[in-house]
């Protein structure tokens, strides 16, 4: 179970000293468990959530430039992740939240990297209660639009929550939260909001609150399922907080940027009888390392793929040992090796201003990069650089940066825009309206037929035919065709070709034609 936060900062879990936001279910975390305090992701959001889904640095796996909404590309398609590998070794795989990993082509969505389920958005933002981005829709559900009223933060947590429910427990599942919070727009609920306007950022610190909320009933639901000190909970950020708003004090800089800042991030991990409670390590861990060591704990195949950068860190996290790496190469200008850290005279920001000329520091007696000793240091310079352009030959083009052509749709996602863009219009102005159509209430299975019972009567018209319902059932996720759609009053009543076991699982997917329709 992940949860990643969106341009948190350093400082403002209460496990790291804040003290302005309430962060019990982060704090939890780490009084139970492990705090990583030489923990690093990339200074942006893409590359941070491709390495980690890959076990790869971003300057191979095409994402060290992040897509902004206008474009076409994502992650480079040869790239394995770990949903992959871990579906592959018999986990159910759930993403829950943030993509950002390419959002308009099919190929790039995270149903085709690995994930058997999808919910939330697939860009760089939205706003937390419309959720849209210049009023088009980014929300989905397994590759189909989802209009809906509520906070993303809180929705998110919310379908978190009934996976869990669901799932049946004789499988092990692989949960990946990427919260939108506390990225811009800055946006809670009113009771959140209240609480901070006497300080600075007032609605990033309850975007911050709300998020530990959430993450709080996604805890909640494991422990009542029974399965919370059976699962490995982590939680990270994907980047530092911005300058304005992120609190990354003692740390140089912010997101954005190589310096301590923008790289080294709030990382908390809690498995009871595996990780010792309130331990702490400063073990070099990179984010490319959770790659190998999830798959390690989970006997998955780590070698199906293109060769990972990352190293299994296990034994550094739960045991206290040394670290597996003594580098990390975060692009091709800076390099950690050991305690030291190299800007080449080339390094630029993300935003292509540069870093500063040469630098050296040593990071474990100056961690606040206050003393460049780059003119006393030539021969460690001089080895730096010669590992940087080592790792050059094995860099990657991404994908051409090229602008989709007439942008101008209703829903993120070529397909999804081209097959429910009219439908998703009226929905959501039918929405707005005051009106957003039945709700379900309760799904029934006996034998071969399937009963959705609804909040109110149907229109019997607007059902969409049996090749619009899509059932699956567990275990194995086998897919069961439909071959009648009845509806009666307030119930649609499903028939399957086959009926499903004693003691399996059934789910459904369907189409939704127009508000108000089923």
């Amino acid at each position: 179970m992940v949860f990643l936060a969106d341009d948190m900062g350093w400082g403002q879990a209460g496990f790291n000293g804040g003290t302005r936001v309430p962060t019990p279910s982060m704090d939890r975390i780490a009084n139970e468990g492990v705090k990583l305090t030489q923990f690093y992701v990339q200074p942006v959001c893409s590359p941070t959530r491709a390495s980690l889904l890959t076990g790869r640095y971003p300057w191979k796996n095409g994402m060290e430039v992040r897509p902004s909404i206008r474009s076409g590309h994502g992650m480079l398609l040869d790239e394995r992740t770990i949903a992959q590998a871990l579906g592959e070794a018999g986990y159910a795989t759930w993403m829950v939240g943030k993509w950002h990993l390419g959002h308009w082509k099919r190929e790039h969505l995270p149903r085709q990297r690995g994930f058997d389920h999808h919910y939330g958005l697939y860009g760089p933002e939205i706003g937390s209660f419309t959720l849209s981005l210049n009023s088009v829709l980014d929300w989905h559900r397994n590759g189909r639009p989802v209009v809906e009223s509520g906070y993303s933060t809180f929705l998110l947590a919310d379908e978190a929550v009934r996976l869990i429910e669901r799932h049946d427990d004789r499988h092990p599942f692989f949960l990946y939260l990427p919260f939108n919070a506390p990225h811009v727009p800055h946006q809670a609920p009113e009771e959140y909001v209240k609480k901070y306007r006497y300080l600075p950022n007032g609605e990033q610190r309850a975007q911050v609150e709300a998020m530990d909320v959430a993450m709080g009933q996604v805890i909640e639901a494991l422990d009542i399922k029974g399965v919370l000190d059976d699962t490995l909970i982590m939680f990270l950020n994907d980047n530092g907080g911005t300058r304005k708003a992120g609190l990354n004090f003692p740390y140089r800089e912010g997101k954005g940027r190589y310096h301590e800042g923008g790289i080294r991030v709030p990382a908390v991990l809690r498995w009871p009888g595996k990780i010792p409670p309130g331990s702490e390590t400063d073990a070099l861990i990179h984010v490319v390392d959770l790659f190998p060591t999830f798959a390690g704990l989970a006997t998955a195949d780590t070698a199906a793929g293109l060769p990972l950068d990352g190293l299994d860190a296990w034994d550094a996290i739960a045991s206290g040992a040394e670290s597996p790496r003594d580098e990390v190469v975060y692009s091709l200008h800076v390099i950690r090796v050991g305690d030291w850290k190299l800007f080449g005279e080339d390094a630029r920001n993300y935003n292509g201003s540069s870093a500063g000329g040469l630098q050296l520091y040593n990071i474990r007696d100056d961690p606040y990069e206050t003393t460049n000793l780059a003119a006393s240091e030539p021969a460690r310079v001089a080895e730096m650089r010669a590992r940087l352009d080592y790792h050059r030959q094995f860099a990657r083009d991404g994908e051409p940066f090229a602008d989709i052509s007439s942008y101008a749709p209703i829903v993120v996602g070529a397909e999804e825009n081209a097959s429910f863009g009219e439908e998703v219009r009226v929905a959501r102005m039918q929405l707005k309206a005051g009106n957003p159509g039945p709700a379900l209430v309760r799904l029934e299975s006996s034998g071969a037929s399937i009963k959705l019972v609804y909040n109110e009567p149907l229109d019997a018209g607007s059902v969409p035919p049996p090749s619009a319902f899509r059932v699956v059932v567990s275990p194995g996720h086998k897919a069961e065709d439909v071959t009648d759609v009845e509806v009666s009053g307030s119930e649609v009543l499903l028939t399957l070709a086959n009926a499903p076991g004693a003691g399996e699982t059934v789910g459904l997917t369907y189409e939704v034609p127009l508000a108000g329709a089923i």
